[in-house]
């Protein structure tokens, strides 16, 4: 008798967080989708092929304003976790920038 109420009370406790209107529908997405340059990573053209120095990340800077940068060589390690606003600077073998993107 008793294992028979210890398991009527939670099946009564989770039909009381239903509610009466039932499940409800959930949006199908993002109500508009973040900018797809919002890092600037489309004025930077000119910087491809150049090679990292002082100068030219300062020229970057200056280009997209106050906004974190990310500078990547091939084989580091980076996180996953996506910033609409964050500029990632990919570089080559070579060591010189190969591609802009935000991220």
């Amino acid at each position: 008798m008793y294992r028979s109420a210890a398991l009527a009370v939670p099946l009564l406790i989770l039909s009381a967080c239903a509610g009466a209107a039932g499940p409800r529908d959930l949006p199908a997405g993002p109500a508009s989708p973040p900018a797809a340059d919002a890092c600037g990573a489309a004025t930077l053209d000119r910087y491809l092929n150049l090679l990292p120095t002082a100068d030219t990340k300062a020229a970057i800077a200056g280009a997209v304003g106050d906004r974190r940068i990310r500078y990547i060589a091939p084989g580091d390690a980076v996180t996953m976790d996506y910033s609409p606003a964050r500029l990632n600077v990919e570089l080559g073998e070579d060591g010189r920038i190969k591609r802009f993107r935000c991220g």
